[in-house]
């Protein structure tokens, strides 16, 4: 699964730092694909769930250095900017956290 994603003002502003399941980027994926996902977004890797139709699919997939940099310097507090990303997901049975 190919993910395009825009990263904007708003979900960096609203996004919480050190937080996977609603810093800017989950933020994003929430805002492309509803309120009905579980996402995780970590310095090396994404994961996402979707539930459709009374069946959970569930997805990860590895970040690029430029996604591991921004998550490192929102978490640390310090200024990001928006941005697009890419993400390349690969359907898995199990997400260990």
């Amino acid at each position: 699964m190919k993910l395009k994603l825009n990263i904007t003002n708003k979900n960096i502003h609203e996004g919480r730092q050190s937080d996977p399941t609603r810093c800017a980027i989950a933020k994003a994926m929430h805002s492309k694909l509803g309120q009905d996902i579980r996402v995780g977004v970590f310095p090396d890797w994404v994961y996402l769930e979707i539930k459709k139709n009374n069946k959970i699919k569930k997805y990860k997939g590895n970040t690029t250095a430029k996604v591991t940099e921004f998550i490192k310097r929102f978490d640390a507090g310090l200024p990001v900017n928006p941005f697009k990303l890419s993400l390349n997901l690969s359907e898995t049975k199990r997400i260990l956290v």
